[in-house]
Formats: C-alpha cells, structure tokens, sequence
C-alpha cells in the first residue's frame, strides 16, 4: 500500500494523486532506471595501429643506438665498436619500415629486404679494412635467398594461396638454397662438392612430393580441415 507523503492517507495501488490533499503520490517501491550503458570504445584502425608499432620501435632503436654511440664515445673516446650495433640497429628499423608500411606489396618488402642485407654486409666486410668476402660470398647467398623468397611469393600469387603449394614451393626453396649455399661456400674456400646441402635436399623430396600429391590428387576427396580439427 502507498502512503501520501503530505497528510499520510492510505490510498490505493495505481492512484497517482492523493484523494484528500491532492499531493501527487511518490512511488518507493519502484525500480531504479538503469543507466545507461557506456558507448564502445572505438577500435583503433589497423593503419594506425601499424604506425604506433613503427613509431615505437623506432624510439627503441634510436634510443639504444645512442646508448652504444655515447658508451663508444665515453670509453674510446671515438667511434669505433659502436659502428656495428649501430649498422644492426639501423638495419633492424628499415626492416620493421618495411613491414608494417607497405606490407600489402611483398614483392617490395622482399627486395627491399634483400638490398638492406647488402648493406649491412657490404658495411660490415667495410669495416674490417678491406671488401673481401662479401663480393664471392655474402652477395650470392642474399641472392639465393631472396630468389626463394620471391619464388614462394609467385606461388602463393598464382595459386590463390593453397596451402599445400605453397608449402611445397617453401620445401624447394629451401632445398635447392641449401645446395646452392653449400656450393657458394664451398668455392669460397678452395673446396669442391656438396657437403651438408645433400641431406638437406633429400629430407625435402618427399614432403613436396607428398604435398604435391595432396594438391592435385586428393585434396577433392579428403577435408583436411575437418580431420585436423578431430
């Protein structure tokens, strides 16, 4: 039963003013209002969030670049192991550029990618007084890789992204890689023939073949999402 607030007159459930008085009558009984809720947070696009990351990798390195060049300058009282981390560091952020800023065109990460290596190494063989390994053995190796790197791109351009393809253009990458490293080092140091490439090599033939396999022939007749996912 509700109550007047002003001449305290029982009245009835549902009556809005009181009979005697005419004080509108209060209802404690009733239920609060909920509030209401908050508004989402608005999410972060991925461009931005992409620019964050570079932005703070970017304060890191340059912030630990000149921790080493200011250690360097303290202890030697010149630049002189500093140049190495450095050189690192500085390599390290064209390689995070590359990433988050343009990663929607692998081609361009790749090649990017492949000369910044080059300059890192072509520095770093610089820095020992005298460019003597880079020219017949750093600079082919990094044109191996990105020759593989280029090659798993293709497939998985051409393909529309098949797992299996492009896991088996990963396999041949990395095989033939391997005998062309194992030979690249082998003439650099007066040495002729395969070594470790060959095991390599071998270990890869049979996944790709398998995975080829899979592509062509089996991949109509097997789910192979729903077995892994039993």
């Amino acid at each position: 039963m509700a109550y007047c607030s002003r001449c305290g007159t029982e009245v009835q459930p549902g009556i809005e003013t009181c009979p005697l008085c005419g004080a509108p009558i209060q209802r404690l009984d009733a239920e609060p209002a909920e509030p209401a809720p908050f508004p989402d947070a608005t999410a972060m696009p991925g461009r931005q969030i992409r620019r964050l990351v570079w932005l703070i990798a970017t304060v890191v390195l340059l912030s630990a670049g000149l921790t080493f060049l200011a250690l360097d300058f303290l202890l030697s009282g010149r630049m002189s192991w500093s140049r190495y981390p450095l050189t690192g560091f500085g390599v390290l952020w064209v390689f995070i550029t590359l990433v988050v800023l343009i990663a929607r065109r692998p081609i361009f990460v790749i090649a990017g990618q492949a000369i910044a290596t080059a300059g890192f190494m072509l520095l770093i063989d610089f820095y020992d007084g005298q460019l003597s390994w880079f020219m017949p053995l750093a600079l082919p190796i990094i044109a191996i890789a990105t020759g593989g790197s280029v090659l798993v791109w293709l497939v998985t351009r051409l393909s529309r992204r098949a797992p299996a393809l492009i896991a088996s253009a990963t396999l041949v990458a990395c095989g033939i890689g391997a005998v062309g490293m194992d030979l690249i080092i082998s003439i650099y140091r007066g040495e002729r023939g395969l070594s470790w490439s060959f095991v390599v090599l071998v270990a890869t033939i049979p996944p790709t073949l398998f995975l080829l396999y899979f592509h062509f022939r089996l991949r109509r007749r097997v789910d192979l999402s729903r077995i892994l996912h039993t």
